[in-house]
């Protein structure tokens, strides 16, 4: 018989309920606890999703023994926090996305999974969708020849979440880049074969989110509170002669919202939201689309694919070592426009 992953979800919020979802769906898990710091959010959360412990406190989760595995969802500035306690409590962890709020927690936390010996890895769940697995499966043979070029797009016109810490650099690590554009940059990223990033020029711009008398798709948000950039753009440079232009936004005066990516082969090229393919046959550029592709759901994939990583001692799908690297592009992007100049990555 199959073992039954015994898992503890950290953070009861919007993101949260995703986790505990997911895990409700997957055969091979069973959530045993929930905590979070505010406890009408916990207790509302163990009542819906049916988990028999709830908690305030971490630490009280964590010493659950028969808990093998946890999902970390607060806020940014708590994932190096819980994701280390957890560790050492000797549990596996799957931690939302970004990993950190910047390089240098990432790699302390990477470290700390190697020595506890223990896996980690991270919520990119747009690598679990079904048009990128169908995309993943032609660049890898070769369809569009050698990926040399993608944009990575993340845009919201006016799209600052009125809930929560996004808009407050503190406790989130900064704006769109670290919170949406994270994952198209990941997406495209990975796409593109994950290529080694070695340098990168970028620019954030902070115009509107700090002024009063806006309202956007999702509301009023609290300008008062808000201090991160507006909107981004940078020009990545890889080892292998790739590049990769990256914009992103919570407030900018464009046209219309775009959240996707292209990449561009030198034997053709795809794009996902909208998704589409094209090759050259016979001298032509052709548009090769596909007509119809099943949809998913990327976050039951993910849940399904860190328990099975789990129960089977694999290798997690996404792991913090390579969801590292985008965490190195996002503060490089911050660091090139206070410096005005191109940082090198190591």
């Amino acid at each position: 018989m199959a073992k039954t992953i015994k898992v503890g979800v950290i953070g009861a919020g919007f993101i949260g309920s995703y986790h505990l979802e997911g895990y409700r769906k997957c055969s091979g898990a069973e959530v045993v606890a929930v905590c979070d710091v505010v406890a009408e959010r916990t207790k509302a959360a163990a009542e819906k999703f049916n988990v028999p412990n709830c908690f305030v406190s971490i630490d009280k989760l964590l010493a659950m023994k028969d808990i093998n595995a946890v999902s970390i969802c607060t806020p940014n500035i708590d994932h190096k926090r819980a994701t280390l306690k957890a560790l050492a409590a000797g549990k596996h962890v799957l931690c939302e996305k970004p990993i950190a709020m910047n390089a240098r927690q990432a790699q302390t936390m990477i470290n700390a999974a190697g020595k506890a010996r223990k896996k980690l890895m991270v919520a990119l769940n747009n690598r679990f969708r079904a048009d990128t697995r169908f995309l993943k499966k032609i660049i890898e043979a070769g369809r569009i020849g050698k990926p040399y070029y993608a944009r990575s797009l993340s845009i919201r016109r006016r799209g600052v979440p009125s809930w929560g810490v996004f808009g407050q650099k503190k406790l989130q690590g900064g704006g769109p880049l670290i919170d949406i554009g994270v994952h198209m940059i990941d997406l495209t990223w990975y796409l593109m074969g994950c290529p080694k990033p070695v340098s990168v020029s970028g620019k954030t711009y902070e115009t509107i989110g700090a002024t009063a008398g806006h309202v956007g798709m999702f509301g009023a948000w609290d300008h008062k509170t808000y201090d991160v950039e507006d909107f981004a753009v940078a020009l990545v440079r890889f080892a292998n002669g790739a590049t990769m232009m990256i914009e992103s936004a919570f407030c900018v005066n464009l046209d219309r919202d775009v959240f996707g990516c292209r990449v561009v082969g030198d034997r053709g090229g795809v794009g996902i939201d909208p998704l589409s393919v094209q090759m050259e046959v016979g001298g032509h550029l052709m548009d090769c689309t596909p007509n119809h592709i099943p949809d998913n759901n990327m976050y039951d994939e993910e849940i399904a694919a860190f328990v099975e990583a789990v129960a089977g001692n694999k290798p997690v799908p996404v792991p913090a070592t390579e969801a590292i690297w985008t965490t190195k592009i996002i503060d490089a992007i911050y660091a090139s426009s206070k410096a005005d100049k191109e940082i090198r990555l190591k």
